[in-house]
């Protein structure tokens, strides 16, 4: 069951229920709909009302309407509501800021704090030399920044966001087609790879140009993708990184697993983005550990509680991984 809470009020019983979130979005998105008797009203609910969104008694969300959509006939209403989590502002406003010499944790902080988003950062993060935006999206270079630092930045239940490492821990579950998995879809979506990953940038300290390149084998023709460096590439060995990492992490997404598995839990709780699972599809040779980059909890009158997962090998979302640093013959620890 789906509880909305706001204003010292509790909606339940929704007969059509759709709550994503993904390590790749800023925000998570709740779509809602129910059919009753009579006329009806809107709620309540306000552009400025803040609803926190309830599935099974757990808090998965805590958003603002961006649509209410109410359509009355002779014998009933139906109310369809469309919401996303605190941080859409970040995705949905241009702002300007300018910022120096800032560990990467902090930039997000700020920029965070402007919009009134809270935020964890759960990860030591290195100094960002020129973090400037002029009249731009700030999700677009947060998940840059992010990216590039081979971290994550998506919605907490809060409303918030949590900067992170894509999760090396234990798997929540397993889950075995036949068993657990309903229907699963094997996807290799080919279009998301490039035969070479070109990286331009131009290092304003020293007065000199860069770049590199990292080469896909599998793609024999050519389909070149050129990216020019974001301010904080440093050197050739920033624009040589970037398109390694952008080369790897296209190479794992490209390959993934979309499952479907009966009600939205687990016996560790609900179904969650960045945690892995063991799945197991024995006829088609898969028995591995993958981390679940985006899960939707949905609901029917007719096909009941649903979870959607969308799973992909860890390398797809780590991009680059980082290397321990090996003492040298004679170095005491």
């Amino acid at each position: 069951m789906v509880e909305l809470l706001f204003d010292g009020r509790r909606y339940a019983y929704w007969q059509q229920v759709e709550i994503r979130e993904s390590v790749d979005d800023l925000c998570a998105s709740v779509r809602l709909a129910i059919t009753r008797p009579g006329a009806g009203d809107a709620l309540g609910l306000t552009p400025n009302t803040v609803v926190q969104v309830l599935a099974d008694g757990h808090l998965v969300a805590t958003v603002r309407p961006d649509s209410l959509h109410r359509q009355v006939s002779a014998e009933n209403h139906t109310i369809h509501l469309d919401a996303r989590t605190l941080s859409r502002e970040l995705v949905d406003c241009q702002h300007s800021v300018t910022m120096k010499g800032l560990k990467l944790g902090e930039v997000v902080k700020r920029l965070c704090a402007a919009f009134k988003v809270p935020v964890k950062i759960d990860v030591q993060t290195a100094v960002v030399l020129d973090f400037s935006m002029q009249c731009e999206v700030p999700a677009n270079a947060l998940i840059n920044a992010a990216r590039a630092a081979n971290l994550l930045l998506y919605a907490l239940p809060d409303g918030g966001l949590i900067l992170t490492s894509p999760t090396n821990a234990a798997p929540v579950a397993t889950l075995e087609y036949g068993i657990n998995i309903m229907s699963y879809a094997v996807v290799d979506e080919w279009k998301l790879r490039y035969s070479e990953y070109r990286i331009k940038g131009y290092d304003h300290a020293t007065n000199s140009a860069h770049s590199a390149v990292a080469r896909d084998a599998g793609i024999s023709y050519f389909r070149p993708m050129h990216v020019i460096a974001d301010k904080h590439g440093q050197g050739v060995g920033g624009c040589d990184r970037r398109a390694t990492l952008e080369r790897n992490r296209r190479l794992a997404r490209a390959h993934r697993l979309d499952m479907q598995v009966a009600g939205w839990s687990h016996n560790g709780g609900l179904w969650a983005a960045n945690t892995q699972v063991r799945v197991i599809i024995p006829h088609e040779g898969i028995d591995d550990v993958f981390l679940i980059g985006e899960r939707t909890l949905s609901l029917d009158d007719k096909g009941g509680s649903i979870t959607h997962l969308q799973a992909m090998p860890r390398a797809a979302y780590l991009g680059v991984e980082k290397k321990k640093a090996r003492r040298g013959a004679g170095v005491k620890k």
